[in-house]
């Protein structure tokens, strides 16, 4: 069952620990009256050293005015910069598990109505029955490595990815771009193997995407970390939370 919820609660969590922050622009500089400002956890903020999203976010390209799509957001850190680049004359979907909204709505309600052009939508990407063609940008972030590898597919794409990136080409408009940001594994290394440590490598996203009838348009390593061997659990990194290297792809849906 679709649920696509904005909550109407002006209510906020008690107790929630937030900071008032006056974004510059991310992409491109807010004119004069544009700029918005924004409430964010304490524990967001403090992402932001490892996180860097003025510079991803400028490599991604977002501006005012666009459509995101945040896929499998979670708690909101990318939605809030996100919802601040695209500006008032823009809007970000927050997309969640419908379990997961359930869990969450409470916390993320109340900021998302505070931000005015975030939409909250519980369900799967194939629940979404909106327009085809309606969508600037896709993000996501730090899912694909549960995307890429299944038993039954093996070093090949899964079947239910295959069919998840179809229906993004669908939702994007012409020229519309699919994000990636992920921990990284080595090129060459076996999807289940990469799978096993909570990361994939470029090599495998650029082979699903292309296949799925995406354009490769490049990466960035803004998120690079020489000292992450790659080849472990993500989490497992001594230097702590934020601190793997982790690839930031763009893929283009063909004009």
């Amino acid at each position: 069952m679709i649920r696509h919820l904005k909550s109407t609660t002006a209510a906020l969590l008690a107790g929630a620990a937030v900071l008032s922050l006056s974004f510059t622009s991310l992409a491109d500089h807010h004119a004069a009256g544009e700029k918005m400002k924004r409430e964010r956890p304490a524990g967001d903020i403090a992402r932001d050293a490892g996180r860097k999203p003025d510079q991803v976010l400028n490599f991604l390209g977002v501006k005012h005015g666009m459509k995101v799509w945040d896929h499998a957001s979670s708690t909101g850190y990318y939605t809030a910069v996100l919802s601040d680049a695209v500006g008032r004359s823009g809007m970000v979907v927050a997309q969640n598990r419908t379990a997961s909204w359930d869990r969450l709505k409470d916390a993320l309600g109340p900021r998302y109505e505070k931000l005015g052009n975030v939409d909250a939508f519980a369900g799967n990407i194939t629940d979404y029955e909106g327009a085809a063609g309606e969508f600037d940008m896709v993000f996501t972030a730090l899912i694909y490595h549960h995307m890429h590898y299944s038993a039954a597919s093996g070093d090949g794409t899964p079947d239910t990815s295959k069919t998840f990136f179809a229906k993004a080409m669908e939702m994007l408009k012409p020229g519309g771009m699919y994000v990636i940001i992920e921990h990284q594994a080595p090129n060459g290394t076996s999807r289940a193997d990469s799978a096993g440590w909570h990361r994939a490598s470029l090599e495998n996203a650029i082979t699903d995407l292309t296949d799925a009838g995406f354009e490769y348009v490049g990466s960035s390593d803004v998120l690079a970390n020489p000292d992450d061997p790659q080849n472990i659990p993500f989490r497992e990194l001594t230097s702590g939370r934020d601190s793997s290297q982790r690839f930031v792809a763009k893929f283009r849906k063909p004009e």
